[in-house]
């Protein structure tokens, strides 16, 4: 239901075989994990640019009343033509307060935001968050808490601040790294 240029536009669900898919449109590029991979970290300008691009998509994915969930740099292309879109709606969901004691954080736990982590519901903060966490990642390479299990994310979470991006890229205009530290704040 979500019509906007930088989002996927997903077609329909089916299932095969009893498998559940999606199926969408198909872009022609690379995601921004590949990105990094090919050529290292990103520049300040070209991650506010990407930053705004990717703001307005999870705008238009709230305004459609939905949490995206798993925005990270594998879920984020650029097409050949330079167009940035977020993709795999795969752990999305209709916003939510509603607290479930059974619910397990879904997400990639590197981009979770410390409430997801402690069981509480995806909410538009967190998407927030996790799109703070890509830009991080794309001017550093690393992630503001780091660990090897979603328990792990969460003592550092809780024990220790995020290291300061200012503190690996002292070279970064002051409006990115407050954009970036607000996004990370979730207040």
């Amino acid at each position: 239901s979500i019509r906007h240029p930088n989002v996927v536009i997903v077609y329909g669900v089916d299932e095969f075989d009893g498998a559940v898919g999606l199926w969408m449109e198909f872009v022609d590029g690379l995601t921004l994990k590949q990105s990094l991979h090919q050529r290292g970290v990103f520049g300040a300008h070209e991650a506010a640019l990407i930053g705004a691009d990717l703001c307005r998509a999870v705008a238009a994915v709230h305004k459609a009343g939905l949490v995206h969930r798993d925005i990270k740099a594998q879920n984020v292309m650029r097409e050949a033509g330079g167009r940035i879109v977020l993709m795999d709606f795969g752990a999305g969901e209709v916003r939510t307060n509603q607290a479930d004691p059974l619910r397990r954080p879904t997400g990639t736990p590197l981009y979770l935001a410390p409430e997801v982590l402690r069981g509480q519901p995806a909410t538009v903060a967190s998407d927030i968050y996790s799109v703070g966490v890509l830009l991080y990642h794309l001017l550093t390479m690393r992630y503001p808490f780091e660990g090897r299990s979603i328990a792990e994310r969460e003592k550092a979470h809780a024990n220790q601040p995020a290291t300061p991006i200012s503190d690996l890229r002292p070279d970064l205009p002051a409006g990115i790294v407050q954009v970036i530290g607000r996004a990370l704040d979730g207040d």
